[in-house]
C-alpha cells in the first residue's frame, strides 16, 4: 500500500532543467523503473526509492527517503539530471524536507535537505554514492553514504501515458510530502 501511495504521483525533471517545461504534454513516456533498498520494522522504515522515466531524451523522476516512521515518506524532484543510456552514469540532486529544524529561541520549520546522486543503472542496479547535506550550515560536513538500490515489480506502477498525466500526479504526491524549501 505504501508504494501504490508513493507511485501515485511523480515529479517532472529533466537533465534540461527549466526546458523541460515546454515539453509536449501529450508526449508519451516510458517507465525505466523503481529502484529500492527500502527496509520496513512493523513501525519504521529505513532506505530510499528513486524512480525514473524516460521522456524524449530527458530522464524525470522522484526519490523517496525514509528514516523512521513508517508514514508517508519525504519525496523530492530529481533535478540536473544527466543520464547516459549508454554507460549507465547517473547523477541528479533533489530537494527534500526530511523533519524539522530547530531555531534559535525553540521554535521549528521544514529541514532544507539537499540529496546529491552520482553513480550508474547496471544490471537492474542503481549503485552509487548519495551525499546529504543542509544548505543553510555550509560548515556541517554532508552526510555520504554508498546506496545500491534494486528494481523493484513494475505492475504496481501506475501507468502515465503522457507526460501531462505524469505531472499532475507529480503534483499530488509532491504537495503533501515535497520540500518545504
Amino acid at each position: 500500500m505504501w508504494r501504490l501511495s508513493i507511485i501515485a504521483g511523480m515529479a517532472i525533471v529533466s537533465g534540461l532543467g527549466s526546458a523541460c517545461f515546454a515539453q509536449d504534454p501529450g508526449r508519451p513516456i516510458r517507465f525505466i523503473g523503481e529502484f529500492s533498498n527500502l527496509r520496513h520494522t512493523e513501525e519504521h522504515a529505513y532506505g530510499y526509492t528513486v524512480e525514473l522515466w524516460r521522456d524524449g531524451d530527458s530522464t524525470i523522476g522522484l526519490i523517496f527517503a525514509s528514516q523512521g516512521m513508517n508514514e508517508d515518506m519525504p519525496a523530492g524532484m530529481l533535478e540536473n539530471v544527466r543520464f547516459d543510456s549508454r554507460t549507465g552514469a547517473l547523477r541528479f540532486t533533489a530537494k527534500l524536507s526530511m523533519g524539522a529544524t530547530l531555531l534559535p529561541g525553540g521554535g521549528q520549520e521544514p529541514s532544507r535537505d539537499l540529496f546529491e546522486f552520482s553513480g550508474a543503472l547496471k544490471a537492474a542496479v542503481l549503485t552509487g554514492e548519495l551525499k546529504w547535506s543542509d544548505p543553510r550550515k555550509p560548515t556541517r560536513p554532508a552526510s555520504r553514504e554508498r546506496v545500491q538500490l534494486k528494481i523493484q515489480r513494475q505492475e504496481d506502477v501506475p501507468p502515465a501515458g503522457s507526460y501531462a498525466e505524469w505531472k499532475r500526479r507529480a503534483g499530488e504526491i509532491l504537495k503533501g510530502r515535497g520540500p518545504k524549501w
